[in-house]
């Protein structure tokens, strides 16, 4: 499923209008109808109910007009207010809005010098909201009327229901723009705009529906758009069940770099992340005095022991150890609970320049390449880095609210500044690519706030890379399968709670509906 910014969507409008030849009223109607049929699927007694089309004076006004017709023409009751006069409208939204008053709709034009409660009564006593007031086009912060506006209609408990993004809110960041409508139901047109899927968008739009309106496929083909919302339907087409000849040999060799006193527990989540992503084997490096208890604490996981520090960290000390055992391996994952020491770190730095596999990077490993993350650009084989934004703010050195102001940017920057798949973790996790690649995950809860879960995450993507799968698709579905299976556990069910050993029993089921093209 495409993700487009308001500009990218604006052009593929004007292209369809003029290359093809489709008159932009009949997109318009395309869709408010589609619109109209999603929304009656929300509200299925919608037109039972007293309607309020709140209009603004752009092609989001238009659609709401169409849509004010069409629900008329189905027997509704439908009452419409424009907040600017209808002497700004012009284009298709002119033309719609000259059809409703014809057809005798009922209109009321909003008076900034009247009384704002007396006016807003009958919006306030209908029994659903259309929000057309504000397009993908916003730039600016919401202010005077519509601000009131949208502020007073977020205090209505009555459907509301968005038409192609909630009114306020920013298209490509999915930041609120000084205030933004809280939909009950969203109908996006032509192709998921990015600030509905990020930041704040998800709470904003509530349940999102994407309406084709009649943009031909060579079109959207020749944009060459790469960023997409990752979903069962793309990630099915990218993973198909085993051969019935597969044993473990074939199905790839996942190392692991992970572990210090106290940290045990992360080693231990990787490798069964990249156990119950399908890795056929597992070893993990482990300081040498710690072996005994992952021997006891791993069952599947084979242990190698090697060199340490004198704080039980591993070693530079381990590098001809580990580099010994690599060839023939198909991955190493590091740094998940290994410390940030001096000794640790310089082994860190000469594994990324010369293991001979792809290395995916977590944890405390990124912490090392923070001071000098130019070093990425020198590593021997793939690297897939996967930070949590406070990591992600260490190695930009910058700030966390840096980080999230615009997610989608900052991680596409540093995955094309420095050659890496960059896995930016949290809510709507990113994955980007340095060829310009990049997706954004729809799966997830709050209940995912726990100690390990990023480890698990680690071993996954590991495991699915050892498989065969190349970077960017080994961390698209790593970060999908992760998120599926704790939706598939607490969704719903709980906010809280959730523990990461939880989840990994979900994994091999998420992978198995992917590879029948099955539904979660």
């Amino acid at each position: 499923m495409l993700v487009l910014t308001a500009g990218e969507m604006a052009g593929l409008d004007a292209r369809t209008i003029r290359d093809v030849g489709i008159p932009g009223i009949v997109l318009m109607e395309n869709a408010a109808q589609g619109a109209a049929a999603f929304f009656l699927r929300m509200v299925p007694d919608l037109l039972k109910r007293p309607i309020a089309v709140l209009a603004g004076s752009g092609n989001n006004g238009g659609d709401g007009f169409a849509m004010a017709r069409i629900f008329h023409s189905k027997g509704a009751h439908v009452n419409v207010f424009c907040l600017r006069s209808p002497q700004k409208l012009n284009g298709d939204a002119l033309t719609n809005f000259s059809i409703v008053e014809k057809m005798g709709i009922p209109i009321m034009v909003w008076d900034e010098a009247k009384d704002f409660d007396t006016q807003w009564k009958t919006v306030s006593s209908s029994g659903a909201v259309i929000d057309a007031i504000l397009g993908t086009g916003l730039k600016s912060g919401v202010h005077g009327l519509y601000r009131e506006v949208i502020e007073a209609l977020n205090g209505l408990t009555v459907p509301v229901l968005a038409v192609d993004i909630p009114s306020g809110l920013d298209a490509s960041t999915g930041r609120p723009l000084g205030a933004a409508v809280k939909a009950t139901a969203t109908a996006t047109f032509g192709f998921v705009k990015i600030g509905c899927v990020v930041g704040r968008g998800p709470e904003l739009a509530g349940r999102l529906e994407v309406i084709d309106i009649g943009i031909p496929p060579a079109i959207v083909e020749s944009s060459g758009f790469s960023r997409w919302l990752l979903h069962e339907r793309l990630l099915s087409e990218w993973i198909a069940p085993r051969d019935r000849e597969t044993h473990k040999g074939k199905a790839g060799h996942v190392c692991v770099l992970s572990g210090s006193i106290g940290k045990t527990g992360a080693a231990t989540l990787v490798c069964l992340g990249a156990g119950r992503a399908g890795a056929g084997l597992v070893t993990l490096f482990v300081p040498e005095s710690l072996n005994e208890i992952l021997e006891v604490k791993l069952t599947e996981a084979m242990t190698l022991p090697i060199a340490e520090t004198p704080q039980k960290t591993p070693s530079l000390a381990a590098l001809k150890q580990i580099l010994d055992f690599l060839p023939g391996k198909q991955v190493l994952a590091m740094g998940p609970g290994i410390s940030t020491g001096k000794d640790t770190s310089a082994l860190v730095k000469e594994l990324l320049l010369i293991a001979p596999c792809p290395i995916v990077v977590d944890a405390d490993a990124i912490t090392a390449v923070s001071d000098d993350p130019t070093i990425l650009r020198k590593a021997y084989a793939p690297l897939v880095l996967t930070p949590h934004p406070g990591e992600m703010a260490r190695i930009c050195h910058c700030s966390i609210p840096d980080i999230e102001r615009n997610r989608l940017e900052s991680a596409e920057k540093f995955s094309k500044d420095y050659g890496v798949v960059l896995v930016l973790k949290g809510p709507r996790t990113i994955v980007a690519a340095p060829d310009g690649k990049l997706a954004i995950n729809s799966t997830g809860n709050p209940a995912m706030a726990s100690g390990g879960m990023g480890d698990t995450l680690t071993g996954i993507i590991a495991g699915l890379l050892a498989q065969g799968f190349d970077p960017f698709r080994a961390a698209c579905l790593g970060v999908y399968v992760h998120g599926a299976a704790c939706d598939k556990l607490f969704s719903g069910i709980a906010s809280r709670g959730l523990l990461a050993t939880d989840m990994l029993r979900e994994v091999p089921a998420v992978l198995g509906l992917l590879e029948r093209g099955g539904s979660l």
